[in-house]
């Protein structure tokens, strides 16, 4: 009985070890509930509370540009590109749409880069660079992660004729149209009359093909516009689906209905993770972020319509959707104070901070020109906001006692400010782990 027993607790432990180590490699959100930390070697139930980029799920999902009537292996530009990422300690969400004119650098398979938009990208992944690893996807993989550095793990293909039955599956979605559009001209096929599709603003209850129109127009706005309309979608059905439960409980069965229409390269043993941990996440837990505001048009210098972009408000902007979900609860504003001899350091520093999520509308900057010189740098808490204080703190590399609140006798001089927290940049500044990452930053005239 003895043996019998100690067998059991060797086998039990055993099947301890393999969950913690093969279940997140299958179901990535799934960590078996033991309700209690053994402690035990090889078994690790301890996650962080947020992941950074390279442990979020990141599914790019391109809605290709093909007719109804058309073949499915007639060659296709994208329509719309889209990054789908998942957080899967925090249960956060988010989408990253790139616009389909923004002008990148894109591998040509032989250690070079040809410049195109991002909408020719898997189009000549499958067509013009035959043999591309991954193909046209592939190629489209690599080009978001050389231009933005945003790794991408699977992608999701879908043409028209996919998204109307992925929506009439769930039975139409509910959208609250904020403002007007209108098409005059509107059609999803070649061999289609032309017909005016217009929105009013309200709640509507629409089906696979006005969702589509929705969706694809932009004759009353413009491309911005229209990528705006495309994640009030996603969130729709996104809320659709976890109303129905369908996203967890039929997703397997929905994959298989699906595979032969929809190209990804999800296997089907990653869907009922990938499932359950879009449940946790949940619609309401999605931020949605375009790229479109660090973009701008080429003008005439460029061949047809080309939007170039701004890599600082880019590294922003990613940061709203990849970085600490936690800035966004606390919401602190912060004041960067120049108290050295460095010329714009202040502005500098803001931009760092913006690529880690703190962004430019809630921080101030004086880079105190004439002013007092300070030799330490100090971080000051006049408001609570004790999670920004402390993120600041360790970028800039300081001890939890250079960040003092408002009781402090070191703080009475910057009791005045209107921020919740005050960065005071003295001689002794150590900029390193801000800047790491952020290479492509134009670092401040130091004057040597």
């Amino acid at each position: 009985m003895a043996g019998i027993a100690g067998f059991a607790m060797l086998a039990f432990y055993s099947s301890l070890v393999v969950a913690f180590q093969v279940i997140p490699i299958l179901w990535p959100a799934r960590q078996p509930d033991l309700g209690i930390d053994f402690g035990l070697p090889g078994v690790d139930t301890n996650a962080p509370e947020h992941a950074n980029i390279e442990e979020r799920i990141n599914i790019v999902v391109l809605g290709l540009d093909q007719r109804r009537d058309e073949p499915d292996d007639t060659p296709s530009r994208t329509d719309s590109v889209m990054i789908l990422t998942m957080d899967p300690f925090s249960k956060t969400g988010g989408a990253f749409s790139i616009p389909r004119d923004t002008w990148l650098d894109i591998p040509d398979g032989y250690g070079g880069y040809t410049t195109d938009r991002i909408n020719v990208a898997y189009e000549m992944g499958e067509y013009t660079y035959k043999g591309y690893p991954g193909g046209g996807a592939g190629l489209v993989k690599d080009t978001i992660e050389y231009n933005f550095n945003i790794p991408i793990d699977y992608y999701i293909l879908l043409n028209f004729n996919n998204f109307i039955d992925l929506i009439d599956e769930l039975g139409g979605i509910e959208i609250d149209v904020p403002e007007y559009a209108y098409d005059p001209a509107y059609n999803d096929c070649n061999e289609c009359y032309y017909y005016p599709v217009e929105f009013l603003e309200g709640p509507e209850q629409m089906d696979g093909e006005r969702a589509l129109a929705y969706a694809r127009i932009r004759a009353s706005d413009n491309d911005f516009k229209r990528i705006e309309r495309q994640q009030l979608v996603v969130k729709a059905t996104a809320r659709k689906a976890a109303d129905l439960g369908t996203v967890f409980t039929n997703a397997l069965d929905l994959y298989k209905q699906y595979k032969n229409a929809v190209k990804t390269d999800i296997s089907d043993l990653q869907i009922p993770g990938l499932a359950d941990l879009a449940q946790q996440v949940g619609p309401d837990n999605i931020r949605t972020v375009s790229m479109a505001e660090a973009t701008y048009s080429c003008g005439s210098a460029c061949p047809g319509a080309v939007l170039l972009w701004n890599k600082a408000k880019v590294e922003e902007l990613k940061a709203r959707v990849f970085s600490e979900a936690a800035f966004a609860d606390d919401n602190a504003t912060v004041q960067i104070l120049n108290g050295t001899e460095v010329p714009d350091l202040a502005h500098y520093v803001e931009t760092l901070i913006g690529g880690r999520g703190i962004t430019s509308d809630r921080v101030r900057t004086d880079e105190l020109l004439d002013g007092p010189l300070y030799d330490r740098t100090l971080i000051v808490s006049l408001d609570g906001k004790e999670f920004t204080a402390e993120q600041l703190a360790e970028w800039l590399d300081l001890p939890a006692t250079r960040v003092v609140t408002a009781d402090d006798p070191e703080a009475s001089e910057f009791l005045n400010s209107s921020s919740d927290v005050v960065v005071v940049l003295g001689a002794d500044v150590d900029l390193t782990g801000l800047e790491a990452g952020n290479t492509s930053l134009q670092e401040p005239n130091t004057g040597g």
